[in-house]
């Protein structure tokens, strides 16, 4: 039983009990990969659509292992380090505080784009070691 799909979005549903509630194509699907792509009953054709990789969004939070690992990766722990103890007043008080004890990172922390920005970093860089924070 290989033509069954949600009537609601046309996407294929593997079973072999299908449920009344289910549509039936009348066609099998055709072969394909779950864990890269669903296969979609439209117009009375089926339709392989790749899946769309997650990989492009960047993470609001990761963890400061995560953080450090992906700095050190880069050759920028130091240089935040540094930055970051360079800072004066209550703030950099505060700075200091949340990167020796915090135990996650939030890419909205006025830090992050105040740090970035000391190193001439971009948005698109800062986003891009999140990113790549997520991944260790």
């Amino acid at each position: 039983m290989n033509d069954c799909y949600s009537p609601h979005t046309g996407e294929h549903i593997r079973t072999d009990n299908p449920a009344d509630w289910m549509g039936r194509a009348g066609t099998p699907a055709p072969d394909y990969d779950p864990t890269l792509a669903s296969a979609f009953w439209r117009g009375g054709d089926w339709e392989v659509v790749e899946a769309q990789s997650p990989a492009n969004s960047v993470p609001a939070v990761v963890s400061m292992r995560q953080a450090r690992l992906a700095l050190h990766a880069a050759g920028l722990l130091d240089a935040v380090s540094t930055a970051i103890e360079s800072m004066s007043g209550v703030e950099g008080d505060a700075a200091r505080i949340e990167w020796e004890y915090a135990q996650e990172i939030r890419r909205d922390w006025p830090v992050v784009v105040a740090v970035g920005g000391e190193l001439g970093l971009s948005n698109d860089q800062l986003d891009a070691l999140f990113q790549s924070a997520s991944l260790m």
